[in-house]
């Protein structure tokens, strides 16, 4: 696949960092985004992984699903040329912790799959995220240049960005508190980590990410930027806009209405993100119908 030089500059594939935790309110749209930005950022080179964390509803992942499977493996499966996909789960994390320092993974899985242990690390939300964030750690051991992490629900990013910060005050030395450490010098460096906040061009969803970015910088988690997703196209110019204004009573302008109010919200919604983060560029992405299916959507999302 050739992509165009040019496009792929003015899009926002240059500015994916290694690292990038991608959130948003259900419905907005944060799924398809992840994936078209990993199948772009691939196709342009990158070694690109792409992960989710494992869902305990038995239900298919939508991820996977875009991707032409049921669900990602725990361990990274080749979906494309330099992309793969991974599920990341909190017990494969945990054993894996484990037989880094019992040298054994027969013994690490026992110890994992005992009745008493798996209530106590289901019962402690700490520990399962640190399961997850253990599998996480991993990965990023090896030679990706780009990670994306769709994350099911906007407390999942500043709970698991926080984690090491919050155990290391509870666990300051050990191999435990070795492995936070480690997380710490990525999660919290801009150069490496960056979380992406989807939206859209409504006002719940925009206040919601907006509340999801003042988070992040309390936590001190590296903020990427807004995603403004489906932005209607304008088919207006000022002055059509300004006669369907005063037509607005009449009954044949009732579909241009539409349009135009659909046009009034996206501008609200940019207006309002534009003047949360004034130091850095808010993306947008077109509105499209069957975003995946374009193979060039990715680079479609630009300043």
């Amino acid at each position: 696949m050739n992509y165009d030089r040019m496009n792929a500059e003015s899009s926002i594939l240059p500015s994916l960092k290694r690292i990038n935790l991608i959130s948003g309110k259900g419905g907005v749209g944060r799924t398809t985004m992840t994936a078209a930005l990993a199948r772009s950022n691939a196709a342009l080179g990158k070694k690109t992984l792409i992960a989710e964390l494992e869902d305990d509803s038995g239900w298919d992942s939508p991820l996977a699903r875009s991707f032409g499977v049921h669900h990602f493996p725990i361990e990274p499966r080749e979906l494309a040329p330099n992309l793969h996909g991974i599920c990341l789960s909190a017990q494969a994390g945990q054993e894996l912790f484990l037989t880094s320092f019992l040298k054994l993974p027969s013994i690490a899985q026992a110890v994992v799959n005992n009745q008493g242990v798996k209530w106590f690390l289901e019962g402690a939300p700490a520990f399962r995220e640190m399961g997850f964030f253990n599998h996480l750690l991993i990965e990023l051991r090896k030679n990706y240049d780009t990670i994306l992490l769709d994350l099911p629900a906007t407390g999942h990013m500043v709970g698991l960005a926080k984690l090491p910060k919050l155990l290391l005050k509870m666990i300051p030395f050990g191999p435990i508190a070795d492995r936070l450490k480690e997380g710490q010098s990525y999660f919290y460096d801009k150069e490496k980590t960056a979380a992406w906040v989807v939206t859209l061009p409504q006002t719940l969803p925009v206040s919601e990410a907006i509340d999801l970015k003042q988070d992040l910088t309390r936590e001190e988690i590296p903020f990427g930027g807004f995603i403004l997703n489906r932005a209607p196209f304008n088919p207006f110019t000022t002055e059509e806009e300004q006669i369907l204004e005063s037509l607005s009573s009449k009954s044949h302008t009732q579909k241009r209405m539409v349009d135009l109010e659909r046009l009034r919200r996206f501008r609200e919604a940019k207006k309002r993100l534009e003047e949360e983060t004034a130091d850095r560029p808010l993306w947008i992405a077109p509105e499209v119908q069957q975003p995946l299916e374009q193979e060039d959507f990715g680079l479609r999302i630009q300043k």
